[in-house]
């Protein structure tokens, strides 16, 4: 049966018991991660990736079909939803296109299509640009949000709650926006951060996902757009999320208190590379990590100009979890805002 199979340019897994990782080996080299929640009437799924195949010969190239028709061994080789029968509601992580392109395939079938409320404009106006799409010349999808999430609000549709809750988390984009699984006790993150290297290889997938062309040697750096990028506020989201996770581990804390098995706690997904580790610990190591960065303890390693504007690179050695890449000047508003009585490092 296996090799009857169509080939395909998606690669899934199973996170948890209810939600599934599918990664889209794509021409961009980006490797979207996407998460795919399955309700009994309906299919939450984050992200709809790039709808570009890095590999013209694969047969099976449609988020959508893939997930209508494709068998995955890990659900018991059935698809995830067959035949289209359950309905679709799309989160929107942000706009970038490597999360959007992918998302015109499922409007035939009328989906709920959510994104943060923090920021209308960004997403409403310009979202050629906004979206990156203009600068890697592809079409940009036309498509409308049905539901603007609010922070810290639960999603509910049709008296239906989906135990899920939203929080907002601008830096990366003004858009960008995590959710909460509370039944699962995972933490989706988008763009916000991620891990530069996967923990274990991927046979059929390049190794360089996140690379950025014309720059620094970059393997999946985390990253700050000219356009829209803010690291100021994005310290504050990570502030915001470390928050929410303590909180989060302490409840699990008390509920499995007196239980002799171990005791649960919450996870992450990323947008790339990432999808179940600790989220306090990757929080902690990310917030330490911009600090060190803002207070020139780590130094840029690298540097590139793109679209006119000169961005660095912070790597702190070649063991480092994680990097940095940014346009110079936000590292200086950072530095200029949190510690206002150092000096600049650049002129």
């Amino acid at each position: 049966m296996v090799n009857s199979l169509p080939s395909t340019s998606f690669i899934s897994s199973r996170v948890n018991a209810s939600t599934f990782l599918i990664i889209e080996d794509d021409s961009y080299g980006e490797q979207p991660y996407i998460y795919v929640k399955v309700y009994p009437d309906h299919l939450l799924i984050t992200d709809t990736g790039c709808n570009s195949p890095r590999s013209q010969n694969r047969s099976l190239i449609s988020l959508r079909q893939y997930l209508e028709t494709f068998p995955l061994s890990s659900n018991n080789r059935q698809p995830l939803n067959p035949n289209g029968i359950k309905a679709y509601i799309i989160i929107c992580s942000h706009c970038h296109y490597d999360h959007i392109l992918g998302i015109t395939q499922f409007l035939s079938a009328k989906p709920t299509i959510i994104a943060s409320d923090f920021n209308k404009a960004f997403l409403l106006n310009d979202l050629p640009e906004h979206s990156l799409c203009k600068y890697v010349d592809t079409p940009t999808p036309h498509y409308t949000i049905t539901h603007w999430a609010k922070h810290l609000a639960y999603l509910t549709l049709t008296d239906i709650p989906l135990r899920i809750q939203f929080i907002h988390t601008p830096g990366h984009t003004p858009d960008s926006l995590a959710w909460f699984d509370i039944d699962e006790n995972h933490l989706y993150v988008g763009d916000s951060f991620y891990e530069r290297k996967r923990s274990t290889k991927i046979p059929g997938l390049p190794d360089d996902a996140g690379q950025v062309p014309g720059l620094p040697a970059s393997q999946a750096a985390i990253i700050f757009p000219e356009e829209g990028g803010n690291w100021i506020q994005y310290m504050s989201s990570l502030d915001v999320l470390l928050s929410f996770v303590l909180h989060k581990n302490m409840e699990l804390r008390r509920r499995h208190g007196l239980s002799h098995t171990s005791i649960p706690r919450v996870k992450v997904g990323c947008g790339h590379l990432t999808y179940n580790a600790d989220a306090e610990e990757m929080l902690l190591e990310v917030r330490a990590m911009f600090e060190r960065i803002i207070t020139g303890k780590v130094q840029v390693v690298g540097s590139g100009e793109k679209r006119g504007v000169i961005h660095d690179y912070w790597l702190e050695s070649e063991d480092s979890r994680y990097s940095v890449m940014a346009p110079r000047h936000l590292a200086d508003e950072a530095r200029k805002h949190f510690h206002p009585q150092s000096k600049s490092r650049f002129p």
